[in-house]
């Protein structure tokens, strides 16, 4: 009995020290579980959520739109860049239409597409502003003509009677180019000028950049 009991009393201490080290290690690993490397770790399915947004690194924009230099921001017109004057000295006797008005020479209604500027017959006929002249001739429908390009804007000057320029020549605004004749197809009109200006191959009303 006593070597019975012996031997009984070794094998219940032997298991008991087996497990008290294994139990201790559990626990230590359980009070370890709630940090790593010193950082504290939740246990996901109880870590709040966070309804801040990440704050982002780049610069926050502004809503306003950035100021435009008044210098670079838009290119000039032809008639900003280029003053443009009166080629004679007379006001308006026919003013420029799109709708047909009645033509006395010719006698039926078609668009007035210049502007006839009164002037007395053989008064001398200015250059409305700078330009080079790119056609000088003799039209059968507006007789002896000027074509000057003044930057955007091409100006033909109609029914003149002399002539003082030549082709490719640079003018300059106020410079002499020629003198009043007669329109033929506006011959029965009072002695005037008639002036046609077009813009991007578009007729356009030449009182509205004239001063």
């Amino acid at each position: 009995m006593i070597a019975v009991g012996a031997a009984a009393w070794t094998t219940y201490d032997s298991v008991t020290k087996y497990t008290e080290p294994q139990s201790s290690a559990e626990s230590k690993a359980a009070e370890t579980n709630d940090t790593v490397s010193g950082i504290f770790v939740n246990d996901v399915s109880s870590a709040p959520t966070s309804s801040a947004k990440p704050v982002s690194s780049s610069p926050a924009s502004s809503s306003a739109a950035p100021a435009v230099s008044s210098k670079t921001g838009t290119k000039p017109t032809a008639a900003a860049a280029n003053t443009f004057t009166m080629p004679v000295s007379g006001k308006v006797s026919q003013a420029f239409s799109k709708k047909p008005v009645f033509n006395k020479t010719l006698g039926d209604y078609r668009a007035h597409t210049g502007v006839d500027l009164s002037a007395k017959t053989g008064e001398t006929v200015k250059a409305c502003a700078d330009g080079v002249v790119t056609k000088v001739a003799n039209d059968d429908r507006n007789g002896n003509t000027i074509v000057i390009k003044h930057g955007s804007i091409e100006a033909t000057y109609c029914g003149l009677d002399k002539m003082l320029v030549k082709e490719k020549q640079t003018v300059k605004r106020g410079q002499k180019i020629g003198t009043v004749g007669v329109d033929p197809t506006e011959s029965l009109e009072s002695p005037h000028l008639h002036l046609i200006m077009k813009q991007n191959g578009q007729y356009i009303d030449p009182m509205t950049i004239l001063k």
